[in-house]
């Protein structure tokens, strides 16, 4: 019990550090810039994205701080808020959920945010005000596609269980729209013999996988929209006894875990979503926003001035390497 309180409270000695408020200045000296990072959660990933954006922001003479909301719409609310009266003049956000940048961009009174880990909809972004910097999700979708077709296109039908993101979430949409759409322009007969929501998690895709092969159902490939729910779905083939070089199975972002599982011979695809490369460019858009400055000379901005696109990178055994 002792070690359990001693972990949280360095937990929140880190919190609170980082949450210095937007007026407060860092070593680099500030330059009038104050980022403020409105994460969606607490965790491992996000904190993850709150580490970087910090250093880099820092790097670049920035002051940041950063609220994780916890899921909730009204903790986003309220952290938005109190940051616009600290003084911040530029967010990163990452939407509690996509339907709320309205109340979000009410809440920043004006400022202007840089949205990421969560897509809204296109029409609540505006040039050089409102922004989202990610990669093109529908691409993961197209390459996990790609693969399936180059390594089973001698079948006449293709067997595909998907294992999806939480619902509504923008990656978890774009990537199954990619992945279908470009499935059904091959011509080919793909039966879909699963599909859910798991949620990002790697026990309820392998909760799901186990229920899925009880039933009996001839599966030729899994295509998870990331390498958690891909890992999981193959320890549920793994305990259930079935060869995993009968079946394929794919991921995305080419995580630590998706990148070993490809390097051990289990997973056997994922995409590379270049995440510092997203980090580095968001804080320099909201940087650019802050000054009231364009982001159309960055390099991914597209015509309308509302997205940045990185894009994503195939990994498979012959390269993985590179990844790791």
């Amino acid at each position: 019990m002792k070690k359990r309180l001693a972990a949280v409270f360095l937990s929140m000695a880190v919190v609170v550090s980082i949450l210095g408020g937007c007026g407060k200045k860092n070593a680099a000296g500030g330059g009038g810039v104050k980022i403020y990072y409105a994460a969606i959660e607490s965790g491992d990933y996000y904190e993850g994205w709150a580490s970087q954006l910090q250093e880099q922001a820092e790097k670049s003479g920035a002051e940041f701080s950063v609220g994780y909301a916890e899921k909730s719409v009204e903790t986003q609310d309220a952290q938005i808020k109190s940051a616009v009266s600290e003084g911040c003049n530029v967010f990163l956000c990452g939407l509690v959920s996509a339907d709320i940048a309205t109340e979000i961009k009410a809440a920043a009174e004006d400022v202007p945010i840089v949205f990421i880990n969560q897509a809204p909809d296109e029409g609540q972004l505006e040039k050089d005000h409102y922004v989202y910097v990610a990669s093109d999700e529908f691409m993961a979708g197209q390459y996990q596609a790609e693969y399936i077709l180059e390594k089973l296109g001698d079948k006449d039908e293709i067997n595909v269980a998907i294992l999806k993101g939480p619902k509504g979430a923008s990656g978890a949409v774009g990537r199954t729209n990619g992945l279908k759409q470009t499935l059904k322009a091959s011509g080919k007969k793909v039966n879909y013999v699963f599909e859910d929501n798991a949620d990002w998690s790697a026990d309820t895709a392998k909760e799901m996988m186990g229920m899925l092969l009880k039933t009996g159902r001839t599966v030729d490939c899994v295509a998870a929209n990331n390498d958690d729910m891909a890992c999981g779905a193959v320890t549920a083939f793994e305990e259930a006894g079935v060869d995993l070089d009968s079946v394929l199975f794919l991921g995305v972002d080419a995580s630590e875990v998706g990148r070993q599982s490809i390097a051990d011979g289990k997973m056997d695809f994922t995409v590379y979503q270049p995440m510092s490369g997203q980090i580095s460019v968001a804080v320099e858009a909201a940087q650019k926003l802050a000054e009231g400055k364009s982001i159309e000379d960055m390099d991914g901005a597209s015509e309308d001035g509302k997205y940045i696109l990185l894009p994503f990178e195939k990994v498979d055994a012959g390269n993985v390497e590179q990844y790791m």
